[in-house]
Parts: structure tokens; C-alpha cells; sequence
């Protein structure tokens, strides 16, 4: 009995050998599998950190700008016109034409000496916003001659103001607070929707939030205060663009504002970030006041 009792305990061990060696060999033969689970973890967490923009921020083409638009502000395009972009200064009412093959600038006036923040353009009428929430319009077809002024005042909440823009799929407006009272007991970035008529008014539609937690878990040196200062939607994926120059950041949210990515941007790239849009082609433009340097800046970046 006794020499039984050993001899099956040594093919017990021989038999756990043998399946040793032979899940081994099997390892050895596809590596992958030990692994696999781990690996498609790795692959994911990282895939949550990297960046998920289709631009490249250091990479842009420059376009320095005439002594003009020194103080630029917002940047827009009318509908399939890429070669020029229409942009405001925060000093004094001008609409200004900035044609890009030629690098030169023109302008009209369309209002008094003033704070102007952001400029939109619907499928019938451009819009500028002042810092202090008044939005002013006038038809597209004068935009050579800018005679039909509207002025909306109390709109919006008393704060400050720097991000306007137009749907103009839902012929709609987004206006963001750059810094607002109703903000101050609660955490997060206020922002108002409208919608707008045939004679381009602006009638209130709703509301709608940037939550700080949410920008928190990608920068956590946002602490009381997101300030953005323009705002734009691509078209083709419905993904929000929202800069801010104070926090030197550039934010992707989904069509209902919740956070996707945040990306730092580099101060000696873009001084002042201050405009943001897209082109028919979905390329992304910011523009950028001087700052310390000695001109205003647009920078166009190609989608990748």
C-alpha cells in the first residue's frame, strides 16, 4: 500500500508538470494571451489621456496682421467664403475684412468707439457682441455698407461677455459669460441660447452650463472660475470649441456641453487668445491679440 501511495503522488507531480510545460510552450507561442486582458486596460486608459484634438496647436500657419487689428477680438466667416475672414477689435466699431490670399484689410463702420468681444453671422444677418451682453445686427447684404443697425440691450444677466456664436443649422445663438453675478454660488460657466427671426432679433430660447467639475478632472488649477472669451461649433462632428484666455486653454464639449478634452495652450503661440471658428472645410482658426508682441495674429490649423 505504502509503495501504491507513492507511486500515485508521483504521476500526480509528473501530470502537473507536464501541463506546466505545455501551457509554457502555448505561452511562448502567442505571447498575447497572457496578457491580453492587462493590454486592452493599458490601451484604454491611455486612450482616455491622449490628445483627442484633429489639430495640431503648435504647428499652425501664422498670419500676422496689420497694425489695426492690434486689439482683434472675434473671427468669422460667411457661409462657403473661406478666403476672408471678418473680425471686430475691442477698441472701435468697425467690421473688418481680412482677405487671406492678399493679407489685406478692410473695413466699414457699424457703430461708436466700444468694448466689441465676438462676431457670428447667421444665413442672413451678422451679429457682434459687446462686452457688456448688448448684441448688435445688421443684414449680410450690407456688410459693405453697414447702414441697418439693430441694437438688443438686457438680453442677458449683467456680467461680462466674450463669446458669442451662431447655429446656423438651428438658426440659433449661443452667448457665454466670460465672468457673471449668477455664477458666484454655484460652480460653473453660465449660457444663454436664442433664438433668432426672419428680421434677425434674438428671442430667448434657454439656457445652458460648462460645469467646473467636469473641467476639473482634466485641469485641476480651475478651481472657482472657467472664463471663457469665444466659443464655436463644428459643424460635422457637433463638438463645442470653447477658449478662454484667462485660463490659456482651449475646451472640447459634446452638442450638450459636457466636458471631452482640455488642452493647454502655449502663451508665447497665443498671447491673448481671444477668436475662434472653423472654415467650410472644418479647418480651426484662433486669433490672438498682441499681447507683449508687436501684432495681432490669426493662426489657421488643418484638419488632420
Amino acid at each position: 500500500m505504502k509503495d501504491n501511495h507513492i507511486t500515485m503522488k508521483d504521476s500526480t507531480i509528473l501530470t502537473t508538470l507536464a501541463l506546466g510545460i505545455a501551457t509554457t510552450i502555448l505561452l511562448a507561442c502567442n505571447p498575447n494571451n497572457a496578457s491580453k486582458e492587462n493590454s486592452n486596460k493599458r490601451v484604454n486608459v491611455q486612450a482616455e489621456k491622449a490628445q483627442t484634438l484633429p489639430y495640431a496647436l503648435s504647428s499652425g500657419i501664422k498670419m500676422s496682421l496689420p497694425a489695426e487689428l492690434l486689439e482683434i477680438s472675434g473671427i468669422a466667416f460667411l457661409a462657403g467664403q473661406d478666403d476672408d475672414i471678418y473680425a471686430i477689435q475691442d477698441e472701435q466699431g468697425l467690421l473688418y475684412k481680412f482677405n487671406q490670399p492678399t493679407q489685406k484689410v478692410t473695413f466699414n463702420p457699424f457703430g461708436k468707439d466700444g468694448d466689441y468681444e465676438d462676431i457670428s453671422i447667421s444665413n442672413t444677418h451678422i451679429f457682434i457682441l459687446k462686452s457688456n451682453g448688448s448684441i448688435y445686427s445688421f443684414p449680410i447684404t450690407e456688410k459693405d455698407d453697414i447702414k441697418n443697425i439693430v441694437e438688443q440691450k438686457n438680453l442677458l444677466p449683467k456680467g461680462e461677455y466674450e463669446g458669442l456664436f451662431v447655429d446656423r443649422e438651428s438658426n440659433q445663438a449661443y452667448v457665454l459669460c466670460k465672468e457673471c453675478k449668477v455664477d458666484r454660488k454655484q460652480p460653473q460657466t453660465s449660457g444663454y441660447i436664442f433664438s433668432i427671426d426672419n428680421n434677425g432679433q434674438l428671442q430667448p430660447k434657454g439656457e445652458f452650463a460648462i460645469q467646473l467639475d467636469e473641467l476639473r478632472k482634466f485641469d485641476d488649477s480651475i478651481k472657482k472660475t472657467f472664463k471663457p472669451s469665444a466659443l464655436a461649433k463644428k459643424a460635422d462632428s457637433k463638438e463645442w470649441y470653447i477658449l478662454s484666455s484667462v485660463d490659456k486653454a482651449l475646451v472640447v464639449t459634446d452638442e450638450n456641453f459636457h466636458v471631452k478634452s482640455l488642452s493647454p495652450l502655449d502663451p508665447k503661440i497665443f498671447p491673448q487668445p481671444e477668436g475662434i471658428n472653423f472654415d467650410s472645410k472644418f479647418n480651426l482658426y484662433i486669433s490672438s491679440e498682441a499681447g507683449n508682441q508687436d501684432k495681432g495674429i490669426i493662426y489657421k490649423f488643418e484638419k488632420q
